[in-house]
């Protein structure tokens, strides 16, 4: 805790200082942590915390739009589905840019290769 103390004291000077000589200052969160990323291992207590401070509302974020996806998913297709395929349709839809970056043709080749031939005969 003393080193923290120590390290947002130095800061405040070094800060203070640019701002005299007329310099940018950082601004924001993320402008800050970037202003201390090539002290890191000067500020390490202050560089670590500000990189979690930086990450923790997007962790945050990510769970809730993952309850939020899960739940329209559950009440569209709740009766005809198995937990493991309701699952599966939460992940890839949680994680929508991903999988709309996959190349369905591969996997389609890749299945028809494995599987063979795999025709329903109807006569």
């Amino acid at each position: 805790m003393e080193d923290l103390k120590h390290e947002l004291h130095q800061t405040r000077r070094i800060l203070s200082r640019k701002k005299s000589d007329g310099q940018k200052v950082p601004v924001t969160l993320m402008e800050f942590t970037r202003f201390l990323e090539p002290f890191k291992e000067v500020f390490f207590e202050l560089f670590r915390l500000t990189k979690i401070a930086v990450v923790l509302p997007v962790s945050s974020a990510s769970c809730e739009r993952s309850f939020s996806t899960l739940k329209l998913v559950k009440t569209h297709l709740r009766s005809t589905m198995s937990d493991s395929r309701l699952s599966n349709l939460a992940v890839l839809s949680i994680e929508s840019e991903r999988s709309k970056a996959l190349d369905m043709d591969a996997f389609i080749k890749r299945f028809s290769a494995q599987h063979g031939n795999r025709r329903i005969q109807l006569f």
